[in-house]
């Protein structure tokens, strides 16, 4: 994120607002609004925002907005305010015990507001980055991780749900951000200390929107904020429980237990599926000239790179002591299976803009399967279970293995179209399977380094949104553009329809729809509101359940999308690469690995270590909060991003795993043919304890959370039916205060009716 106007705007200007708190206008009188605890206190001519506890003196929460302006029309708790060439009409009220401040603005204005007026006050915040974060506010590690991560940016790009908790000496104060459009979240700093802050934008598209922040005053407790935004949540009708979900689409029940796995591998066949490789190789060779035999229409297909690996196995494949090396069959199995879609031209059905044919990709892998066992049936094992990641073999070791339960998404969508015996198969066993795709990015036909899911035809191409200057917003990685959410929305029902149908499948992965943020598009004739490009989104979630029976899931999974999808991927771990240069940097030991080989992906599949200065801050037990739980765990089932996987950083694997068990978060992995011995034993010893344990509760609501230690590695969550589960993050032994000791790393799970149970992390996932 890059700095601009309004942050160095805001930090000479603080001074003056903080300053300006007390005055107020000739002839205007300050709104008083009673509540339990005493009242709230607006001044409506600067905005600012106090509160007096009974019997005790004011306390100032929000700093003013801008020096005292004139006060017009006063009526109650209603008034306008004239500053400068703005004119903005305010309304105050109560809701329950939380105050309520709406405004609008009868022209494209830009408010300051709210900001906090008094940051050494507040002991700590709690913060939805994510899952949550418990930030001490004199933490100086702390303040710079801010300033470096939260630089002005839209709220639903910086914060998972629209509100954060102050905490002060005796009690808690939750800005909720009841209209997040428009809205930029930044962090600056006062004393050393974070100044979190606000800016409001009042659009041309969006003329009569307000400006809605509620203020609510609780009890010191990091919870309080999820809490009362959980209520609001409720009150307003923007939440959905599984429950209800499950009712309107049974299906969704099978997530409870279920680990999240991305299976990697494309390609009609796997380097296992060949099973005489000298044999293959050499009658490879004797038809490579004949343009007859599928050998010889493949070795045409071939780059010169492949025809060299050809050639190099062809010399080391001859006679009968003949052999191919490992690293090599993988070689000519990805020639082979890129070679096949040249050597055997699909017949098109029901053609797509973007050359996309989910129903021609049915038919020709049946055709490809039958060439293939025609050429070289003999060397080859039986069609049924080929594929390296969405396989029939693939699901044989997952039901071997003992998983009953699981979401399996195919990284490519043609591994779905490919292989539907193993789709079949999945779902004879009880596992939803998705595939992925996206709607965020559209480029033209002829850009280079493009990808599938982004090519939508030339007209969305030209589709994207564009800003007050009339430039594109450019498109993921500054490739092409993001498309206007509205102008997409015919051509992605088309496309999920026709990849869902094709593929039979019983879920659907979209990506970057539910992570945020939204866009305004100025461009003529499309203009399209932040609003009003969300509302598109959010039909866009909902097709695919509601019209095609889909369980669906999104990226991120911010709270205002919950109640459009079933589940998310990068709540518990957001990404965070970015941040550190290291994790990007080939020599040095916490690379995250790239996107080689396309089969096994370092980033995905290669362990590495989690620096201990990156970890306090992401990781870490000590600065973690289940807020996002607490206020929706019941509502959608969320995990880890797909680059921070339960197995990336091999130094966090058990602090993870009992994270997942803490906060009743399923576990995230990837595999593959390559990786399967290694890593399903682990997978599967994990399961036998997560999955009674999440199938149980995954519909239930968290209800409280302790941190059991002052240094909090012991902590303890409870859940709607009473099941508590308790965690050592320690490396050694503790004890919780009825004398339960803990032994290193370890959870200890007490429900109603059962005996309790100790899970030692280590030992089960040591275990083979």
């Amino acid at each position: 994120m890059k700095k601009n106007f309004f942050f160095s705007r805001f930090v000479s200007g603080a001074a003056l607002m903080l300053a300006a708190i007390s005055v107020q206008a000739a002839g205007s009188a300050p709104v008083t609004l009673s509540a339990s605890f005493g009242e709230f206190i607006v001044d409506p001519a600067t905005l600012a925002v106090s509160m007096r506890p009974a019997g005790a003196a004011s306390i100032p929460l929000a700093a003013a907005a801008f020096p005292a302006a004139k006060v017009s029309d006063q009526s109650g708790h209603r008034w306008r305010i004239d500053t400068g060439s703005y004119h903005f009409s305010v309304v105050a009220g109560m809701d329950g015990d939380a105050l309520r401040l709406s405004v609008r603005s009868d022209r494209p204005a830009t408010l300051d507001w709210p900001r906090t007026a008094d940051p050494a006050a507040i002991e700590a915040y709690a913060m939805p980055f994510g899952e949550g974060s418990y930030v001490p506010a004199d933490d100086p590690a702390w303040l710079g991780w801010l300033l470096r991560r939260y630089e002005p940016a839209p709220i639903h790009e910086a914060l998972s749900m629209s509100f954060w908790t102050e905490l002060r000496a005796d009690r808690s104060v939750t800005w909720i951000v009841e209209t997040p459009f428009n809205t930029q979240f930044s962090v600056a700093q006062a004393g050393g200390r974070p100044l979190p802050a606000l800016s409001h934008e009042f659009t041309t598209l969006a003329p009569d929107a307000p400006y809605t922040v509620r203020f609510a005053v609780g009890a010191k407790d990091p919870l309080a904020g999820a809490r009362s935004y959980r209520s609001w949540l409720q009150a307003s009708g923007n939440f959905l429980s599984l429950t209800d979900k499950i009712a309107a689409l049974p299906a969704i029940a099978k997530l409870g237990g279920a680990p999240h796995i991305y299976l990697w591998g494309g390609g009609l066949l796997k380097a296992g599926d060949v099973r005489q490789w000298a044999a293959f190789v050499r009658l490879f060779q004797q038809h490579k000239a004949d343009p007859a035999h599928l050998a010889g229409r493949l070795w045409q297909s071939f780059d010169a790179a492949a025809q060299a690996s050809f050639d190099a196995a062809f010399k080391t494949a001859a006679g009968s002591s003949g052999y191919v090396e490992k690293w090599r069959q993988q070689e000519l199995i990805r020639a082979i299976n890129q070679g096949l879609q040249q050597a055997l031209p699909a017949t098109p059905v029901q053609p797509l803009p973007g050359k996309h044919d989910p129903a021609a990709d049915v038919l020709w892998a049946q055709s490809a399967r039958q060439a293939l066992s025609t050429a070289f049936g003999p060397m080859l094992a039986p069609p049924a279970g080929w594929g390296g990641g969405l396989s029939g073999d693939t699901v044989a070791a997952l039901k071997q293995a003992g998983l009953s339960r699981a979401w399996l998404g195919a990284a490519d969508w043609q591994d779905a179209l490919w292989h539907p015996q193993a789709v079949a198969a999945a779902e004879a066993a009880g596992y939803l399977v998705a595939v992925y795709d996206s709607y965020g990015s559209a480029h033209r036909a002829d850009l280079a380094n493009t990808w599938s899911t982004a090519q939508m035809g030339n007209e969305l191409a030209a589709a994207g949104y564009r800003d007050k200057q009339q430039k594109e917003v450019t498109g993921f990685g500054e490739r092409g553009v993001y498309v206007n959410a509205r102008a997409v929305e015919s051509y992605a029902q088309q496309r999920i329809k026709a990849v869902a149908q094709a593929g039979r499948l019983n879920s659907y992965f979209l990506d970057v729809d539910a992570v945020g943020p939204e866009y305004d598009d100025y461009t003529p004739g499309r203009e399209t509101s932040q609003q009003q490009d969300a509302e598109a989104r959010r039909r866009r979630l909902l097709y695919p359940a509601k019209a095609l029976g889909l369980v669906t899931g999104s990226e991120g999974g911010l709270a205002f999308y919950a109640p459009q999808i079933a589940f998310a991927h990068g709540m518990l771990t957001q990404p965070f690469a970015w941040m550190d240069a290291a994790m990007k940097d080939k020599s040095t030991p916490y690379f995250r690995g790239g996107y080689w080989p396309p089969e096994t992906p370092d980033m995905y599949f290669k362990a590495v270590p989690l620096k201990a200065e990156i970890a306090r801050f992401v990781r870490s037990p000590q600065f973690r909060l289940p807020l996002y739980e607490i206020a929706l765990h019941d509502s959608i089932v969320t995990t880890h991003h797909w680059e921070y996987g339960s197995l990336k950083f091999s130094n966090e694997r058990d602090a993870t795993a009992l994270m997942q068990l803490l906060y009743m978060v399923p576990p995230l992995y990837h595999l593959n043919d390559a990786v399967l011995a290694r890593d399903l034993p682990l997978i599967a010893a994990y399961d036998k304890v997560f999955r009674p344990l999440h199938q149980r509760l995954f519909t239930q609501a968290m209800t409280d959370f302790e941190v059991l230690s002052l240094d909090r590695e012991l902590q303890r969550s409870t859940f709607a039916d009473g099941t508590t589960v308790a965690v050592n993050f320690d490396r050694r032994p503790r004890s919780l205060s009825d004398g339960v000791r803990l032994p290193a790393q370890s959870a200890y799970v007490v429900a109603p009716g059962q005996a309790p149970q100790l899970i030692e992390m280590k030992a089960l996932l040591d275990h083979r």
